[in-house]
Order: C-alpha cells, then sequence, then structure tokens
C-alpha cells in the first residue's frame, strides 16, 4: 500500500491512502542480533528499520511510526531506525519519506506485521539407557522446533530417541516462527547407568498361587514379568508390571505349568534396552500312597538338576516317579518339596513345588463290638469295643445306617439327638485306622424302646409295651425285667423274667404321682440293656370339706387337706375382714377354728390351695368353709 503525500512538512503530514504496491517508496526489517531479514516480529526482539526504496535519502529526512492500524495521517517525529515490539497482536509500521522533486509530495509506505510471543518451550525430557535421550515436544507455539545436544549442532525435532555423545548432559529445544524469531529451553540431566541383567531367583509353587522372587532391580529401568507363550508375537507375554523396589510378585490363581523372565525396559518408546533374564519353569510335584510307601512324580525338564526333601531332609538322589519307603509311618502325613535348580553361581535360580502325603496301607480291618443302653436322662450310651485295639483309631458311629452320630476315638459316645422314643433305633460302628482304612460295620443294635400309659382314668392301673432287643445276642435269650422308680430314685424289679413285650402293672405305688418305668433287658453274653424312662402322669387330686364343728365331740373338730398325690403346697384360710387366720404347708398341719388361742368364731370362712404338681402344673383351688356349732 503506498500513500501519496499532498505536501511534505516535518511535523504535519496530510495524504491520501491509494494502491501503489508497484512504487519505489519501501523499507525493510531486519533482526537487530541476527541481522536476517525477517517478516514476523517477536515480542522483546530489536528491530532495525532500513529504507530500501533505492533514493539516496539522508536517515534524518525517514521517519517511522508504529500503530495497531494503517495511518494515513500523522505528524513525523521519529527518525529512530530501531523498533522492539512489547505485546503480542497485529502490528503496521508506516515509512515517511521526502519526494525529490521540488515542492512535489512525499511518499508513505505502510507494512503489517504479525507480532508473537516468546515463550520458553516446554518439553519432556527422557532418559533412556546409556548414550540415549527422548524428547517429547509438548508445546504448540512455533511452527518449528530443533533440538540441540550439548553444544552440538542443531537438528530437527524427532519422536525417536536421541544419540548423545559422551560427556553431553544438556537439551536444548528451539521453536522458530517461519520466517520471524525462535526461543530456547535447556535442561540437564544424569546419564544412565549401564542395564544389568535381571534375574528371577526363585519360584514357588504354594497353594495354587506362583511366588515369585527377585535379585536386585535397578531403579534407573523398567520391569515387565513375562510367561512364554507361542500364541504371542515375540514368544511371551507380559503377566505384570514390577517396580525396581519390589523383591517378590504372587501370581493367584496360578496356571498349571509355565515357564516365565522378567524383561528389563527403559522409558524410552520404542525401548532402547531390553535385556531379559534367563527363563525358570514351574514345576509340579505331585504324591500318593499306597501299601505303606509314597510316590512322588514330577516333569523333568533339561538343564534342571532335582532335590527332593522330606520335612526338610533331603532324601538320596532319585528320578519321577520316586519311591519313598524307609522311615515313614502310616497315617502319618508327610510334607515333600521339589526344588529344580537351573544355572550356576549367582544367575542360579530355583523353582520349588510342595505336597502332603498321608501315608496309608492296605489290609484288613478288626471289626469293633458294639453294646447300646438307654441313660437316666433318655441318651443312648453307645459302647464300641474292637478286638485287640483297646485304644487308636477312629470309630464311625451311625444311627440307622444313616445318620453319623460321631466319629471320634472314644470308645463311648451318647446320642442325644434322639428325640422320638416311639419307633426303635439302631446302631452300628466301623473302626477306621489310622490311614482311614475302614472295616465292616458291627452287628447291629437296637436298644428296647418302652412306651407306658395309664390302664384306666384314675391311673390305678399302667400298661407297659416295648419293642424288641435287637443285639449280637441270640433272640432266643433275651429276657425282659420290668422296674418302677421309687420314691429314692432307686429301682425296684416288679415283674419276673419275661419273654413277651408287654406287661400291666396292677398294683403302682400309690405315693407317686408320676410313675416311672424302665425295662432291663438281657441277652446271652453281653451286661444288662436298659430301655428309656417312659412316664405315666396320673391326676393330682385335693379334697376340702365345706363345714366342721370343732366343739370339742371329736366329729369334724378340725379342718384338714386331703387328697391324692399331695406333697408340697400352701394352704390359707382367711376370715370375713380378710385377716389370715391360718397357713398350712403340709398335710400333717389341721386348723381347729381358734384364731390366737381365742374359741372359735362360727361363720364362713374363705380358702385357697396352691401347689406345683410332679409334672409342674400349677394347681390353684378356692372355696369357702364355715364354723358351725
Amino acid at each position: 500500500m503506498l500513500l501519496l503525500l499532498a505536501g511534505f512538512f516535518p511535523g504535519r503530514s496530510q495524504a491520501q491512502c491509494f494502491d501503489n504496491s508497484n512504487g519505489n517508496s519501501r523499507f525493510r526489517v531486519y533482526d537487530a542480533s541476527t541481522r536476517l531479514e525477517v517478516s514476523t516480529l517477536c515480542v522483546g526482539q530489536t528491530y532495525r528499520l532500513k529504507d530500501a526504496s533505492g533514493r539516496s535519502l539522508s536517515p534524518s529526512v525517514i521517519y517511522y511510526v508504529a500503530r495497531p492500524a494503517i495511518t494515513c495521517s500523522f505528524a513525523p517525529t521519529d527518525t529512530a531506525t530501531f523498533y522492539t515490539p512489547t505485546a503480542a497482536g497485529s502490528i503496521v509500521i508506516t515509512q515517511l519519506t521526502p519526494n525529490l522533486v521540488p515542492a512535489a509530495p512525499g511518499f508513505t509506505y505502510p507494512r503489517p506485521f504479525a507480532v508473537k510471543a516468546l515463550p520458553r518451550p516446554a518439553f519432556t525430557l527422557t532418559v533412556c539407557a546409556p548414550g540415549f535421550v527422548q524428547v517429547t515436544i509438548d508445546d504448540r507455539n512455533y511452527d518449528q522446533y530443533f533440538v540441540q545436544l550439548g553444544t552440538g549442532a542443531r537438528q530437527p525435532a524427532q519422536a525417536t530417541p536421541y544419540a548423545v555423545g559422551s560427556g553431553v548432559t544438556t537439551v536444548t529445544v528451539i521453536g522458530k516462527y517461519t520466517g520471524g524469531c525462535e526461543a530456547a529451553s535447556t535442561r540437564s540431566f544424569t546419564p544412565k547407568p549401564a542395564a544389568v541383567r535381571p534375574l528371577i531367583r526363585q519360584l514357588d509353587a504354594q497353594d495354587g498361587r506362583f511366588v515369585f522372587q527377585f535379585g536386585p532391580l535397578q531403579a534407573d529401568y523398567q520391569y515387565q514379568l513375562q510367561q512364554a507363550d507361542a500364541a504371542t508375537p515375540g514368544g511371551f507375554r507380559t503377566v505384570a508390571p514390577i517396580t525396581a523396589g519390589q523383591t517378590s510378585y504372587t501370581l493367584a490363581p496360578a496356571p498349571a505349568a509355565g515357564c516365565y523372565r522378567l524383561l528389563l525396559t527403559d522409558a524410552c518408546q520404542p525401548s532402547i534396552s531390553n535385556l531379559p533374564s534367563g527363563e525358570l519353569c514351574s514345576v509340579q510335584l505331585t504324591g500318593t500312597s499306597n501299601d505303606g510307601r509314597n510316590l512322588l512324580s514330577w516333569t523333568p525338564r533339561a538343564g534342571y538338576r532335582y532335590v527332593l526333601r522330606r520335612e526338610g531332609i533331603i532324601l538320596p538322589p532319585g528320578s519321577s516317579p520316586y519311591l519313598d519307603s524307609v522311615g515313614i509311618t502310616c497315617g502319618v502325613s508327610y510334607r515333600y518339596r521339589l526344588e529344580a535348580t537351573t544355572g550356576t553361581g549367582a544367575t542360579a535360580a530355583v523353582s520349588t513345588s510342595e505336597v502332603s502325603v498321608l501315608t496309608s496301607a492296605l489290609r484288613t480291618q478288626p471289626v469293633p463290638r458294639l453294646f447300646a443302653t438307654f441313660t437316666a436322662r433318655n441318651q443312648v450310651e453307645l459302647t464300641a469295643t474292637v478286638p485287640g485295639l483297646p485304644t487308636g483309631g477312629q470309630l464311625l458311629y451311625r444311627r440307622d445306617n444313616t445318620l453319623t452320630v460321631a466319629t471320634t476315638p472314644s470308645r463311648t459316645v451318647r446320642d442325644s439327638t434322639v428325640t422320638s422314643l416311639i419307633e426303635p433305633v439302631c446302631y452300628t460302628v466301623q473302626f477306621l485306622d489310622a490311614c482311614g482304612n475302614s472295616s465292616a460295620a458291627s452287628a447291629g443294635f437296637c436298644p428296647v424302646v418302652l412306651r407306658a400309659a395309664a390302664a384306666d382314668a384314675e391311673g390305678t392301673q399302667a400298661q407297659l409295651s416295648w419293642s424288641a432287643l435287637r443285639s449280637p445276642a441270640p433272640a432266643s435269650s433275651v429276657r425282659y425285667l420290668v422296674q418302677v422308680q421309687q420314691a429314692d430314685n432307686s429301682w425296684r424289679d416288679i415283674s419276673g423274667s419275661l419273654t413277651a413285650p408287654e406287661f400291666l402293672d396292677l398294683q403302682p405305688p400309690t405315693d407317686r404321682q408320676v410313675l416311672r418305668y424302665r425295662i432291663a433287658a438281657s441277652g446271652a453274653g453281653q451286661p444288662v440293656s436298659y430301655s428309656n424312662i417312659a412316664t405315666v402322669a396320673r391326676q393330682f387330686r385335693v379334697f376340702l370339706p365345706t363345714a366342721f364343728s370343732p366343739n370339742g365331740d371329736r366329729l369334724n373338730d378340725v379342718l384338714e387337706v386331703k387328697g391324692r398325690f399331695l406333697t408340697t403346697f400352701r394352704f390359707t384360710v382367711v376370715d370375713r375382714n380378710g385377716q389370715e387366720v391360718f397357713r398350712g404347708t403340709d398335710r400333717t398341719q389341721t386348723w381347729d377354728g381358734r384364731i390366737s388361742s381365742a374359741p372359735p368364731v362360727p361363720g364362713p370362712y374363705v380358702w385357697r390351695f396352691e401347689a406345683t404338681d410332679e409334672t409342674g402344673q400349677r394347681v390353684v383351688q378356692h372355696g369357702t368353709i364355715t364354723i358351725v356349732r
């Protein structure tokens, strides 16, 4: 754009703006430090403005002005030829020169410029293996970027790592605008130490897990635990990242088998250092036992040396399958450990696996004998005897061939789970040796189950029936005795030796509300087996008169409590005023009508009777008694 002035006077300029792009009034801009011509300006940079019209003009008659927009009229006051922008944005620099023709108009020449900011380029410096760094430029301000390693020549920025020479410890990134200025940012770095090949020292197979132990890892590098996998490019797939601070890693659940390595890499992409450890393969130890011998097996691998231990003690050398039969005891569980070692010296690595084996044997077990009887609490007590083995082993007690009562070394147990005493219950027992071998079941034993009921409404007779005793004793030798419990809790026989499973008690004890019976069953060659205790509860009775006459004629002179099965009770009498006049707690206590030695006063009185019978039932009765003359 050429501006033609109507006149040229120092200190005042009036002009018209018109297109004169082919005119000869113009100027150039140079970077004051590099002396290179520029078309883009930067904040803080100093530029030299130089006339390029081709006319021989004195600098004293050339004026410049810098404003945000084109200026068609201004008063020239400054002939300075240097300019330093202070803010980013757009600027127009206008040159004012005189016309060499006397009294002719002078010339103006405006040039627009973009003013750019000069921030330091932002970048990430990653130190890789010795002699390599990676520069990642995070900046987006400049048109071009260059990288300078130490004092070397600048080179265009690249995404791949740079090779750095010995002694280089700085990286400079230069950002440059097209046709303009540039800015630089420098960072120092410490070269990485040489990578040391990593080592998996140990691989332990433990309860469905693999536990890895590593040698020292370098903090300057990254690590990956990898498993051999033919389907993966490169033959290995990464299982887990491992940090330099880790000394171990647990893989759970563990695969059945596998070979592993630890791969060292650096932080660059792509990595410069790729240093794998030697492979270490897992081992799997299995064990079985038969006939007092333990058989251990594993899958051998070439290049591995194997050591087998039992309870920490090294066993004699051998290969898989390995038969261990010396110094072991049937019924004892042994812990075996297989150690597979590969490599030697500082690079040796060990893979281990453990298994527990219960030493067992095949042999015929003695069949136990069983005896059963009910206790006073109606629990079935079972007693087993094992021929030739008074102790040791386990006994498996069963009821009705299905329900396990107990598995215990004890020769005597009680079945407290029997709740119904209507149908017979039968028991068997088996002997289990220390190796888990089982005998045949014993002969069944079914103790007597007794049922009892009152034969009449008042319970003056009791009807008893029971199931037959089934035991190893011959059925023809079994005899039954009916027993009833006395007041002192002792038992009395009330029948002779019976063979039929029923009995009618014609004369039960009259002083017991609750009758308790049991059957004592005996058979040839075995102790007496008692049935459960069956009860017959008879009705509680209390009788009181409606009147009595305490007049000394010895007829109805006292009030006494009468009834059936009276033991402990409380009997009280109150007068018409509610005052208690008599209290009795047993049948020997009677009332003669006197109140504090005063003569009996005829009239009605109220009585109350309270008791708890032998079945635990609460009994409360009340009524009126009248004293008559």
